[in-house]
């Protein structure tokens, strides 16, 4: 039953893509900074050995799911999702929690200078996550929002405060509760709020 419903949405999937104009598949699995290992022969040739420095001053590493090329050359950076959908039309960076879009558009301007990016996407290939897209395109708004993450998290390194502050019900989802136990919100509520603001503020952010 696993395997059938694999080839149902699978199936979806590649109509689904036959009837896309826009944009076209261009390369896969685009990786920059990651090192060689067993796995390099499933990156694309065109991966980059080094990490990427963008202008908001965040050196990333990871690996880019599919970039997809319009006629006119403009392109755009996709993360596949397989479950339900949980990010919200509209998100930029999700309140820190859904980085990819903003975050893979402005490698893809460092990885390819000469051609023009048009925005970063979530797509939830599966029936399960009925096959929707949440688009954030790259403009003055996510570029905004990327410098007040760098700068919050900058800052929080720079004086040694990382404290695990998680949200409402965030811990049923969280692969570290084996490390910090299922009462970290609970304990994280006493401590002075003033202290957690500008993770605060970062998170009320689209």
């Amino acid at each position: 039953d696993s395997v059938l419903a694999v080839k149902v949405d699978l199936r979806e999937w590649l109509r689904r893509m036959t009837l896309s104009q826009a944009f076209s598949p261009w390369r896969f699995e685009l990786s920059f900074g990651l090192a060689a290992d067993a796995d390099g022969a499933q990156r694309d040739p065109h991966s980059s050995k080094d990490p990427v420095l963008l202008d908001e001053g965040l050196r990333l590493r990871g690996s880019i799911d599919l970039v997809e090329r319009a006629p006119d050359g403009t392109l755009r950076a996709t993360d596949h999702k397989t479950g339900r959908p949980w990010a919200d039309p509209g998100t930029l960076i999700g309140g820190g929690e859904t980085l990819q879009p903003a975050l893979y558009a402005l490698v893809l301007e460092k990885l390819f200078p000469g051609a023009q990016v048009h925005d970063g996407r979530l797509f939830y290939c599966t029936f399960a996550g009925e096959f929707s897209e949440v688009e954030v395109p790259l403009g003055a708004a996510v570029r905004g929002s990327v410098q007040v993450l760098a700068k919050t998290v900058s800052e929080a390194i720079a004086q040694g405060f990382l404290p695990a502050a998680p949200r409402e019900r965030q811990c049923e989802r969280c692969d570290y509760l084996q490390i910090c136990g299922p009462n970290e919100r609970a304990r994280t509520a006493r401590k002075p709020a003033e202290a957690l603001l500008a993770l605060t503020q970062l998170r009320g952010m689209p």
